[in-house]
C-alpha cells in the first residue's frame, strides 16, 4: 500500500448472542485502507461484508458484541461512546446503502433532506446549506439541480435517487466513503455513470473508498485492491489484477468462474457453481470456513490454514486454488439440443404490438410497435434500460396485460386477449417467472401447495397422492429435496425461492417460459446455478424462453437471439454473435461499453449516456434515442423515423446511420 493507512482494522471479532447460542459474524479481521485508496470487498450474502462496516460505524444491534481494534486516523473507534461517534458518522466517515428507497424519507423534499446534513454537521445556515446541496447535485451530474431539490423521492428515478444518496454522503467531505452495493438494482448504463462519478469524486475530494459487492466486475471498476470474505473471515486480498489472474484461494477462483463474462457462452462452457450455501458459524468452530464446500480440499489441507503473504502484497489463507492432486471439474457445454421437430418450429409471433397505460388524458406508450418471433427450444434475450418496455412485453405475452393494438400468436393461435379469455391449454403453455420470488410466492402456503395448485387447476390432477409424486420429482430436478414440501416461502433463501418458482413453472410442462430478470437479486454463485438449471430444463422439455435482463453478460451467455429495446421500440435484433459485435446500433454500443468486466485488464471506454429518455406520453416523430445518441447525424434523427437496416436474414437495426458507418463501430 503506497499511502499511510486512514483505516486499520486489527483482530476484529463480532459475535451475536441469541437465545440458544452465539453466532460468529466476523472472526479475526485484519485490513487497511490507505489515503486516497479504494478497497473492494467481495463475497456471497451472509459472508459478513455489511456487518464489518456496521461495526466500523458503530451500528451493531444490541445483541452484537465487537472486540479488537478499529483505528481511524489513529483513533480507536471501538473505544468511542455513541455521543463521540456522532462526530465521525456522516461527517468523517459516510456510508451509502444498497436501497435508496429506504434511505430517503418519502415525506420530505430532496432539498430538505440534503440541507439538514450540513446544517447538523457543519452548522450551516439554511441558505448556505441549500447552496451546497445544489452544488453537490451538480457534482453528481444531475441536470436541473435547482429543480430537483423541490421534488420528493417518488418523483425521480432509482438512478437519480442513488446519486442523491451519494450526494448526501459527500456533503461533509468525508475522509472515507463506504458504499454497500449501491448499484445492484440499477441499469447497466446508470451503474456505469455512478461508478464513473464515484471515481471522479474520489480524486476531486481526495477520499478513500470501500466498495462492497458480490460482483467482482463492478468492484474492478472502482477498486485498487480487493479483499475476499467468506463466513466472516478475509480469505484472500491483493490487487485486482492478482486476484483475477492468480487467485490462490479456491473460493476466490470459484466466484470468478461463476460469472458470465466476455467470450463465455453456453455453447462452450457450463457455468461453475459452488455446492451448498453459506452457513452460520458457531463460536466453537475452528479451521477453514470453506472446507465443507471446497472442491479442492485434501485430508491434510487444514494443517497449514491461515492468512499468509504468499507473494508481495498478496495474502491468502489457502493456496489450493489450482491444486493438481484434486482434478478440476470437467467444464461441459450448456447448449440447446438440435431441433428435430416435424411440426412448425415457431412458437410465438408478435406483430406490431402496442401497449398504452392511462385511459384519460396522457397515455404512456410502454410498447410502441414491437414485432418479433421466437422458435421452439430457443432463448430470446430482451435487454434495455428500465422503462424500455421489457417487462410490459413479457406481461402482455403472458396475458396479465391486454394489448392496446397488435397481434400475438402462440403456436399458431391468436392470443391477443387477457388471460381470462385464454384457453386452459394456452394458460398452461405460457408461464412467467418474476424478478422477486419473495413477492410471487404466497407466504401463507407450503411449497407443496404452491407447486400443486397449477397442477390441479390446469392439468386437472385431482389426486393429492399423484400431485405429491410429481412435485417431489420436479423438486429433485431443481436440486431441492422432499423435506421442503411442508416449508413456507418465508423460510427459504433467495436462491431456494427462485428454484421453487422454477419448479412451479415447469410442473405443468410449459412451451414458453417468460423469465423477468430472474437472477438480478441473486449472488453470483446462485445466479450460475439458476442459469444452469434453466438450460437443463430446456434441454429436457424443448421449451422456448423470453429472458429479460439489463445484464448483457448474462444475455450474451444464455440467449440464442437478442432484442435491444429503447422506449417501447426495437433498436436492434439478431443472433447473439451478431448483436454483441459490430455493426450495431449506437444504443447497443453504449450498453456494451457500460458492462463491467470480470477481467480488469480489459479496459474499454464507457459511453456515458447523458439525460433521460424522452417523455413516454408524447408521440416521437424520429428516433426515440436521438436526444441521447453520441452518433446523432442531425435533424433527420429527431424528425424522421429511422429505417430498418438489414445486415443478414436474422440481423436488423433501426437507425439513420449507413451500413458503412455502423460497420465502422468497434468496441
Amino acid at each position: 500500500m503506497k499511502n499511510r493507512p486512514i483505516l486499520e482494522v486489527k483482530n476484529l471479532d463480532v459475535v451475536y448472542k441469541t437465545l440458544t447460542d452465539e453466532i460468529v459474524a466476523l472472526k479475526d479481521i485484519n485490513l487497511q485502507v490507505g489515503e486516497r485508496e479504494s478497497l473492494g470487498i467481495i463475497g456471497e450474502s451472509g459472508c459478513g461484508k455489511s456487518t464489518l462496516f456496521y461495526a466500523i460505524m458503530g451500528y451493531l444491534p444490541s445483541n452484537g458484541n465487537s472486540t479488537g481494534e478499529i483505528f481511524f486516523k489513529g483513533e480507536n473507534l471501538l473505544e468511542k461512546g455513541q455521543k463521540e461517534m456522532m462526530e465521525y458518522r456522516g461527517n468523517r466517515i459516510a456510508m451509502v446503502y444498497q436501497n435508496p428507497y429506504s434511505s430517503l424519507n418519502p415525506s420530505l423534499t430532496i432539498g430538505y433532506q440534503l440541507d439538514e446534513v450540513t446544517m447538523f454537521h457543519r452548522r450551516f445556515s439554511r441558505k448556505e446549506a441549500r447552496k451546497v446541496s445544489i452544488q453537490s447535485l451538480t457534482d453528481l451530474h444531475l441536470g436541473d439541480a435547482a429543480g430537483i431539490v423541490h421534488r420528493y423521492p417518488h418523483q425521480i428515478s432509482g438512478g437519480m435517487q442513488q446519486r442523491i444518496c451519494i450526494a448526501m454522503a459527500l456533503l461533509c467531505r468525508p475522509d472515507l466513503l463506504i458504499l454497500d452495493e449501491p448499484t445492484t438494482a440499477l441499469d447497466v448504463t446508470t451503474e456505469a455513470v455512478i461508478l464513473d462519478i464515484i471515481g471522479e469524486l474520489k480524486e476531486k475530494y481526495d477520499m478513500s473508498l470501500i466498495y462492497i459487492s458480490h460482483d467482482i466486475g463492478v468492484v474492478n471498476k472502482v477498486s485498487d485492491r480487493i479483499a475476499v470474505m467468506y463466513r466472516g473471515e478475509i480469505v484472500e486480498k491483493g490487487s485486482q489484477n492478482t486476484i483475477y489472474q492468480h487467485p490462490d484461494h479456491p473460493y476466490t477462483r470459484a466466484l470468478i468462474n461463476c460469472m458470465p463474462r466476455s467470450g463465455i457462452v453456453k455453447e462452450e462452457v457450463r457455468l461453475n457453481t459452488i455446492q451448498g450455501y453459506v452457513t452460520r458459524r458457531s463460536a466453537a468452530e475452528t479451521g477453514c470456513p470453506y472446507i465443507a464446500r471446497c472442491e479442492k480440499k485434501a485430508h491434510d489441507c487444514e494443517k497449514g490454514y491461515g492468512l499468509k503473504e504468499n507473494s508481495p502484497h498478496h495474502f491468502s489463507a489457502c493456496t489450493r486454488a489450482y491444486a493438481v492432486d484434486v482434478p478440476d471439474r470437467e467444464r461441459t457445454a450448456l447448449k440447446k439440443v438440435e431441433e428435430n421437430y416435424d411440426e412448425e418450429k415457431n412458437i410465438l409471433k408478435i406483430e406490431n404490438l402496442y401497449k398504452y397505460y392511462g385511459r384519460q388524458g396522457k397515455k404512456i406508450r410502454a410498447l410502441d410497435g414491437v414485432t418479433v418471433s421466437l422458435d421452439r427450444n430457443n432463448v430470446l434475450g430482451v435487454v434495455g434500460e428500465s422503462g424500455c418496455g421489457k417487462s410490459t412485453m413479457g406481461l402482455t405475452v403472458s396475458g396479465l396485460l391486454k394489448p392496446t393494438k397488435g397481434k400475438l400468436f402462440f403456436d399458431g393461435m391468436d392470443i391477443s386477449v387477457s388471460w381470462e379469455k385464454r384457453t386452459p391449454d394456452t394458460l398452461r403453455g405460457i408461464q412467467l417467472i418474476f424478478q422477486n420470488p419473495g413477492r410471487s410466492l404466497n407466504p401463507s402456503f407450503t411449497i407443496e401447495t404452491i407447486i400443486g395448485r397449477p397442477m390441479k387447476k390446469l392439468l386437472g390432477i385431482k389426486s393429492k397422492v399423484e400431485r405429491r409424486k410429481r412435485i417431489i420429482a420436479i423438486l429433485k430436478k431443481v436440486d431441492i429435496g422432499e423435506e421442503y414440501l411442508n416449508r413456507k416461502a418465508t423460510h427459504l433463501s433467495g436462491g431456494e425461492m427462485q428454484r421453487v418458482a422454477l419448479a412451479r413453472a415447469f410442473s405443468i410442462s410449459p412451451d414458453l417460459l417468460i423469465c423477468d430478470e430472474p437472477t438480478s437479486a441473486l449472488d453470483v454463485s446462485v445466479q450460475a446455478s439458476v442459469l444452469n438449471l434453466l438450460g437443463d430444463l430446456q434441454q429436457e422439455s424443448g421449451a422456448a424462453y423470453i429472458f429479460i435482463s439489463h445484464d448483457l453478460n448474462i444475455i450474451n451467455y444464455f440467449s440464442d437471439y437478442i432484442m435491444v429495446m429503447y422506449l417501447g421500440r426495437v433498436c436492434e435484433y439478431g443472433r447473439k454473435d451478431e448483436v454483441v459485435g459490430p455493426p450495431y446500433h449506437p444504443y447497443t454500443e453504449a450498453l456494451l461499453s457500460a458492462v463491467p468486466d470480470v477481467d480488469p485488464s480489459l479496459k474499454k471506454r464507457t459511453i456515458r449516456l447523458e439525460g433521460s429518455p424522452p417523455n413516454p406520453t408524447k408521440k416521437i416523430g424520429g428516433c426515440p434515442f436521438a436526444g441521447r445518441c453520441h452518433r446523432q447525424i442531425g435533424e433527420i434523427c429527431i424528425n424522421v423515423p429511422p429505417p430498418r437496416v438489414e445486415f443478414s436474414d436474422t440481423h436488423f437495426v433501426y437507425c439513420h446511420l449507413s451500413k458503412e458507418e455502423m460497420q465502422g463501430i468497434s468496441s
